[in-house]
């Protein structure tokens, strides 16, 4: 080793790596020409059997892909429904409050990052949860205001 260099270098190792092993034979008398063809032939059965292996393994991506892009299309659509859903919820709680003159009416909040994530279920219900409770407390006081004059 030169005394001059400082490192040294590990071979390189392959990026694909098969259980199996291939035995080259060690045969005497045997021209290069020969050991050359040997060694193609078995690069290219090599190669043959990896490029089953990636078509193999190409056929799980694209499954896997076809069902993630299902998933995130049913997604959209449940977040559509719950756009929906929190947008007639809005409406209706100003349609209920328009008479209250003191509030006054803006646009819908934007949505709050900072709540913990929890399934959707559970934000649905406290949406009902919460409109439940205003149209509960604005029978209510109605029960107890005086009659307009028309």
């Amino acid at each position: 080793m030169n005394p001059m260099m400082t490192t040294t270098f590990e071979s390189v190792p392959s990026q694909r790596q098969s259980e199996e092993v291939i035995e080259v034979p060690a045969v005497e008398n045997v021209s290069a020409v020969e050991r050359y063809k040997e060694i193609i032939a078995i690069a290219t059965d090599a190669a043959a059997r990896q490029r089953k292996l990636d078509e193999v393994r190409c056929a799980e991506l694209a499954e896997r892909i076809a069902a993630t892009q299902q998933q995130i299309s049913e997604v959209r659509d449940r977040e559509r429904v719950v756009r929906m859903g929190a947008a007639l919820h809005w409406e209706q709680a100003v349609e209920q409050l328009w008479n209250e003159r003191w509030l006054q009416m803006v646009t819908p909040p934007l949505p709050d990052e900072s709540v913990p994530p929890r399934p959707q279920g559970e934000y649905n219900r406290a949406m009902d949860v919460a409109y439940q409770a205003l149209e509960d407390s604005l029978a209510k006081r109605t029960l107890l205001r005086r009659k307009q004059k028309d």
